[in-house]
């Protein structure tokens, strides 16, 4: 399984995880080393999954709100793992407990998950306990862009 983590987790909590936490047969990368620092999420996200990707890290809001990343993780059939909104105000320390408490039921979640899901980790440090399901809103973001375009705007918004 590959994971890539977006800009919102720091390349060092990456380069932790890959280095103690992940298990055999996982591979995470950040859209740093990949080379797609600040390239909007739509372009990284379908080059990701072209290349071979299975799922996204992320503690950004976008993936499951704004249609433009909505609708590319609807095409690529990405699985999503959201880290919870007070993780990205903590400080990089509290970040990496965080998600090394919880990269063993992120990969079992990753695992059991279908295509186009989100799940999200309680914002907690708390050795028990599940990742809760995070709906997307697929015919909402597919509305919003039918009518942006018919409008004439662009939809690139990410």
């Amino acid at each position: 399984m590959r994971i890539r983590a977006d800009e919102h987790v720091a390349h060092a909590i990456v380069e932790s995880i890959r280095s103690i936490a992940v298990s055999d047969g996982v591979e995470i990368s950040s859209v740093r080393e990949a080379g797609h620092n600040g390239k909007s999420d739509t372009y990284w996200i379908s080059q990701f999954a072209e290349d071979g990707g299975d799922a996204i890290l992320s503690a950004d809001t976008d993936f499951f709100k704004k249609p433009p990343q909505v609708e590319a993780v609807f095409k690529t059939g990405l699985k999503v793992i959201h880290l919870p909104k007070g993780w990205a105000i903590a400080n990089r320390s509290l970040q990496a407990a965080h998600v090394f408490l919880w990269w063993e039921r992120i990969e079992k979640q990753l695992s059991e998950m279908r295509p186009r899901q989100c799940y999200s980790p309680p914002y907690n440090l708390n050795d028990t306990g599940k990742l809760k399901q995070i709906p997307f809103g697929f015919q909402s973001a597919q509305k919003k862009i039918k009518r942006a375009r018919k409008r004439g705007g662009k939809n690139t918004a990410d």
